[in-house]
């Protein structure tokens, strides 16, 4: 029962996969983007049983996993130009609020232009410059309302796991100073 993996999943995340389910691929950083596929296909083929994953693909079991991986990526669903743009727009709305929420520098004409292009990037949470910049737009005082952006599953996840990350790292850094006439003895065994 072979099947091919939809072109939509990048490399990076065929090595999700393969680290979530424990894919048993050997060299696979030596592989390109279609030698992981064929390998993916062939392990997952010749398994009976996928143990379920429930933190980033939501998958059940073995026919979820070839479904998903048949179908396009639900994460890549705007083309390349269809970024440009968002990120085009991403970038003026961040432009504007660097700009003091000043209108015309940004090259926009009135709020409700800019409440549009908010509107239309916030369909697209999973790119981190969309939600700097619909965060900017809700600090604008001249905002009519807020927009709120619905995050996947899958981008929270990862976000709570760079946001761990970055708590254990962040140890803080104390300094004590000698007491007048008390110098501090340091010994070097």
């Amino acid at each position: 029962m072979s099947f091919l993996i939809h072109q939509s999943h990048s490399r990076k995340e065929l090595f999700d996969i393969i680290a979530q389910f424990k894919l048993p691929i050997k060299g696979k950083h030596d592989k390109n983007k279609k030698q992981l596929s064929g390998a993916i296909v062939e392990i997952v083929d010749f398994l009976d049983i996928i143990e379920p994953e429930q933190e980033y693909f939501f998958v059940d079991g073995k026919e979820q996993l070839i479904d998903y991986l048949r179908s396009q990526n639900p994460a890549k669903s705007l083309t390349i130009k269809e970024k440009d743009e968002v990120m085009s727009l991403a970038k003026k709305i961040i432009a504007y609020g660097r700009s003091n929420y000043f209108l015309v520098p940004c090259g926009y004409l009135d709020t409700l232009e800019i409440y549009r292009d908010a509107k239309y990037i916030a369909k697209f949470p999973e790119i981190p410059s969309v939600r700097r910049a619909v965060e900017i737009y809700n600090k604008d005082p001249k905002c009519r309302e807020k927009i709120e952006i619905v995050l996947p599953r899958r981008v929270k996840k990862q976000l709570e796991k760079k946001k761990k990350i970055k708590q254990m790292n962040n140890i803080p850094l104390y300094i004590r100073r000698a007491p007048k006439g008390k110098p501090f003895i340091i010994d070097f065994d």
